[in-house]
């Protein structure tokens, strides 16, 4: 897909346009309800509400459900619009939305405005705001489950290859955790959000982070307790691979950025390495805020064009880099604050 960007001379003109149109320079978009950090219920139906202050010619507003942590784009191609509202609706351009019903741990509601008119002439506006909310569901935990063979085995031990190895020491692998409710729904229970605690026997085998990404330290067999609620299960983990020594790499995704609308953004992740010297391969994805084009998230300088923002707001990035071995580093984030 072909990513065109708006020139800066030509987003500097289109908003001095909007400004000389009499448009407010600060206006205000942010959600009232649900409030920040609540605990609401899966399934259930909630209120939202936005404050739209003087921000002109909005003519609906799209919201989105998405992970705190979950990709945007992939989030988009999984048709995450969870409700469209306009004037019309109660109250004006909120309603009632729905809760995901799978849903637990932290979430991300997104609203986004589009607008018509004079202000659909202004390119690569971002009006949006998001609140984390926190999600149980109304049920009990019955049990935990893990979506793999079992036991779950790498390297020569998956007979998958033999000579041409798929698996190396310092491979990250996300536990597929799931656990069985009383409403009769499975929910991922991966993160710790949603209150799973990780306990591997032998940490020179493997490691597993709090968010449950295990990595391959060392051959041999150990076992992995997964606790959550009132329930345990265990999960035996056999390695098997090319023992050669190998340190995982670091990503960095550098320091906070804070810049103006229509200002070139360039993400740098040349400070990432690897302790082993290698060459590195990266990807940028992002986590936070509406969804932005980026020119070359596969290169350690991801950019694009700060877009026009009613008032100050966050769109956050993560950054993984793998080495020439196939081994992978624990993510990193940076936030980029643009203001009008």
């Amino acid at each position: 897909m072909s990513r065109q960007f708006v020139p800066l001379k030509t987003l500097a003109f289109l908003t001095s346009l909007a400004v000389m149109s009499g448009f407010p320079i600060a206006w205000s978009f942010s959600i009232s309800e649900p409030q920040a950090f609540s605990t609401q219920q899966a399934g259930q139906h909630i209120a939202v509400a936005l404050e739209l202050g003087d921000l002109p010619g909005v003519t609906k507003v799209n919201y989105y459900w998405y992970g705190e942590d979950e990709d945007m784009l992939k989030a988009l191609a999984a048709e995450k619009l969870a409700l469209v509202s306009t004037a019309k609706h109660t109250p004006p351009f909120g309603g009632d939305i729905l809760i995901p019903k799978e849903s637990i741990g932290v979430y991300r509601l997104l609203a986004v405005a589009e607008q018509g008119g004079r202000q659909s002439q202004v390119a690569l506006q971002a009006i949006f705001d998001e609140v984390l909310i926190h999600i149980e569901p109304n049920a009990l935990l019955m049990d935990i489950d893990f979506q793999t063979h079992k036991p779950l085995r790498f390297g020569r031990a998956g007979g998958v290859r033999v000579y041409d190895q798929l698996d190396a020491l310092g491979k990250i692998f996300e536990l597929p955790v799931m656990g069985f409710f009383s409403d009769g729904i499975t929910r991922t229970i991966r993160l710790r959000t949603t209150g799973t605690t990780y306990i591997p026997v032998n940490e020179s085998v493997i490691t597993v982070n709090q968010d449950g990404v295990l990595r391959l330290v060392g051959n041999g067999s150990t076992v992995l307790t997964v606790k959550n609620r009132d329930q345990i299960a265990t999960l035996d983990i056999v390695v098997e691979v090319n023992d050669e020594p190998n340190e995982p790499p670091m990503a960095d995704a550098g320091k906070t950025q804070s810049l103006l609308a229509g200002e070139q953004v360039t993400l740098n992740g040349l400070e990432s390495y690897d302790p082993d010297g290698g060459s590195l391969q990266y990807h940028w994805s992002q986590v936070r805020g509406s969804k932005i084009p980026l020119l070359d998230p596969y290169s350690a300088k991801a950019k694009f064009l700060a877009p026009f923002v009613a008032e100050e707001r966050t769109f956050r990035f993560k950054l993984r880099v793998t080495d020439i071995h196939g081994a992978d580093s624990l993510p990193s984030y940076v936030d980029v604050l643009v203001n009008p």
